[in-house]
């Protein structure tokens, strides 16, 4: 197995936890989800690069972006004071 192929498992085992957690109850599940989610990205974003796979570079470009996203608004809302 070449390492590359570890980087691309790696990646996609991160991002099946990262779907589980960021379906959890609590704030904390889902930031840890998203950031599971960030990792998964950069491990594929660097797999589709070595191998050439420009669409999915750009499919998973999009994930990181939507993750960035989904991260800063749990982060927004659990600091913000409850009413």
């Amino acid at each position: 197995m070449n390492p590359w192929d570890l980087i691309q498992y790696a990646g996609g085992v991160l991002g099946l936890m990262g779907a589980f957690l960021v379906s959890g109850a609590s704030a904390t599940q889902r930031g840890i989800g998203f950031s599971l989610l960030i990792a998964s990205n950069a491990f594929l974003i660097a797999w589709a690069i070595n191998a050439q796979a420009f669409g999915l570079l750009a499919m998973y470009m999009v994930y990181s972006a939507t993750s960035v996203i989904g991260l800063r608004k749990n982060l927004r809302h659990q600091s913000a004071p409850e009413t």
